[in-house]
């Protein structure tokens, strides 16, 4: 797997979003094409037409949650990739593990920037990257944007990732975009 960029996430987000609403598009239009051919059929009875209507409807609302569905499995895959790639390499033994967990469990104690800030430092000066790290998911999480950036400055390294982390998040959350979907997915206008 290639190394995910701000720039390359930036490119591929919106494109990958738009070519999902256009494949929503397409199956609205041939729902559209499809109900008329059908209304216009003068040899088929109402009921005949009531029938396959309901089917045509059937068959529309399978293929909008098809594309629902590979669109929300694209962004998944998509952050777990940027998240993958904020966390860095982590060794998988036990113990690593345990460290890990403990900062974890110790950082989501933490109720405010200003102790998230002393924690971050002393982790910094100790050389305690498993404390470090989980405060800086803790602050990126928790929208403490000044520990955030004192966590990326001690880890530079993280920064791409954290800045295409944060574009994925934006982009992908929130009334604008569950609105966007709820119109793009809804069943087709009759």
């Amino acid at each position: 797997m290639s190394k995910t960029t701000a720039a390359s996430v930036e490119s591929a987000l919106p494109a990958a979003l738009n070519g999902f609403k256009e494949q929503a598009a397409q199956v609205k239009e041939a729902h559209r094409a499809s109900r008329q051919s059908i209304q216009d059929d003068p040899m088929m009875s109402d009921l005949g037409k009531r029938g396959k209507l309901d089917m045509l409807k059937i068959e529309t609302r399978a293929k909008l949650d098809g594309i629902k569905a590979e669109q929300e499995a694209f962004v998944k895959n998509l952050r777990a990739q940027v998240e993958k790639e904020f966390r860095g390499n982590q060794p998988a033994d036990a113990d690593s593990v345990l460290l890990r967990r403990d900062a974890a469990d110790r950082a989501r104690k933490i109720i405010d920037h200003r102790e998230a800030m002393e924690v971050l430092q002393d982790a910094i000066a100790n050389g305690d990257a498993s404390m470090a790290h989980a405060i800086g998911i803790r602050a990126r999480n928790s929208v403490w944007e000044a520990v955030a950036e004192a966590y990326q400055a001690a880890h530079p390294q993280t920064a791409d990732a954290a800045t295409a982390l944060s574009y994925v998040e934006a982009n992908t959350s929130g009334a604008a975009y569950n609105m966007a979907n709820n119109i793009t997915f809804s069943d087709p206008n009759v």
